[in-house]
């Protein structure tokens, strides 16, 4: 049974009025998921957290998912169902074509096979983010989900960065043993990559190789961190020995406790 962490203030209240312009979405990370209702407005109607069980299948991963929807989600007149992926790469839009998929794939990975590539338009950027989700799991994605929009984590944090005017700032998504870097300037995006780490000093090697390779001051750039983690973490601590400007990614949803975690979603 998943461990349920009800993250929204109403004790579980169930959104009242129309939802018919209201997107129901589910995130699904590596340690578990969440679901969450958005108004029109972007206003949180809705949000819970869960955590999967150890040694779960793919299947029964997806399972408790669908089960774990509420009834009301049917309602809502949107529904997607957005994943953290480690393997994207970012096309222009006036260079993409569906048909060269499979090519940039076997690009980004050898092991391609494995893989389906998942195009995101990502319209707020021009640009189409191409994640690879491993075949098995969209296969029972789209079996469960038929009708639901197809996103990332990173295509969100995309979108949602694309309108900030700052000269240079860095975002950082943490997910468990994952973590997402998106290096930004007056101008727009800069770069974006994923790594997986094991250790402490395996994140800041990363962390500070990506950086320094972005900025010529990399030290006094400001880092907006989101997702699994908090500013007691080792993580966070770490990094604040090595650069100046450290803080967490919120939105002033003052409802909702540690609204960073959702920060691609709300």
């Amino acid at each position: 049974m998943a461990t349920s962490v009800f993250c929204y203030p109403s004790g579980g209240k169930i959104p009242v009025g129309d939802l018919s312009t209201a997107v129901f979405t589910v995130r699904m990370l590596s340690g578990g998921f969440c679901l969450a209702v958005l108004s029109k407005e972007g206003k949180v109607l809705y949000l819970n957290q869960f955590a999967f069980p150890p040694n779960l299948s793919v299947e029964e991963k997806i399972n408790m998912i669908e089960n774990a929807r509420p009834p009301f989600h049917s309602e809502c007149g949107k529904a997607v169902f957005q994943l953290y992926t480690n393997i994207n790469t970012q096309i222009p839009e006036s260079f993409y074509a569906e048909n060269v998929n499979d090519a940039v794939a076997e690009l980004l990975i050898t092991n391609s096979k494995k893989y389906v590539p998942v195009a995101e338009k990502i319209a707020e950027v021009a640009l189409y983010n191409l994640s690879l989700w491993e075949a098995v799991l969209l296969k029972k994605v789209r079996e469960h989900f038929p009708d639901y929009e197809l996103k990332t984590v990173l295509g969100a944090l995309l979108a949602k960065t694309a309108d900030r005017k700052s000269q240079e700032e860095t975002f950082v998504f943490v997910e468990d043993m994952n973590f997402t870097m998106l290096a930004r300037n007056a101008k727009g995006l800069l770069a974006c990559n994923s790594f997986a780490f094991e250790t402490e000093a395996d994140f800041l090697y990363y962390f500070l190789y990506f950086l320094r390779k972005m900025y010529l001051n990399a030290e006094n750039v400001p880092i907006w961190f989101c997702g699994n983690i908090t500013r007691q973490s080792s993580l966070f601590k770490a990094v604040k020995k090595y650069v100046s400007n450290v803080e967490l990614l919120e939105n002033g949803t003052d409802t909702i406790e540690n609204q960073h975690y959702y920060s691609d979603i709300i």
